[in-house]
């Protein structure tokens, strides 16, 4: 081989391995399930006129809105969430179709969707979810009923392990 002749190689070896790397690193950036960007931020930021008239509607509608996570007894089950709705006359709210979207504030990207069915207490609705750990989870709710559409979100602190007994 002649004098120099390795350069090259030596050239597009950095090269590749700059290249490599660069991909082993999105890939690892990407698949961390602990970071995540808000799904749909830049249309929800174009949207911010449509989220303030949903708040006026929420304060107009005057339902009442409560849930609760309840653990489950043994290891392995799924931790139970009821949600109570009432009227702005305080009757109970009955025939909505009500869905919930959470997720832990440590697993972002990891988002737990599910309706949650009427149960047959009026005004009660209640689904079990596959959490798994204990701490700060993200709720966010949307309830329609007819024309009506009610939305909430709260993040809570909440125990969804099962105790040990």
């Amino acid at each position: 081989m002649k004098r120099g002749a390795a350069w090259p190689y030596i050239i597009g070896g950095a090269l590749a391995l700059h290249v490599i790397a660069s991909l082993v690193v999105v890939f690892i950036a990407t698949s961390d399930p602990s970071y995540a960007v808000e799904e749909d931020y830049y249309q929800k930021a174009l949207a911010w006129d449509e989220k303030r008239a949903q708040d006026s509607t929420n304060s107009t509608l005057g339902w009442s809105f409560e849930f609760a996570v309840t653990p489950p007894d043994s290891p392995g089950d799924h931790p139970k969430l009821d949600v109570t709705l009432h009227d702005e006359a305080g009757v109970p709210l009955t025939g909505a179709a009500v869905s919930v979207a959470t997720f832990h504030n440590s697993r972002s990207d990891d988002i737990l969707r599910a309706p949650v069915p009427e149960t047959a207490d009026p005004g009660v609705y209640s689904t079990s979810l596959p959490m798994q750990h204990n701490g700060r989870w993200e709720l966010r709710f949307v309830v329609e009923r007819g024309s009506d559409r009610f939305t909430h979100s709260e993040t809570r602190h909440l125990f969804v392990e099962a105790s040990e007994k």
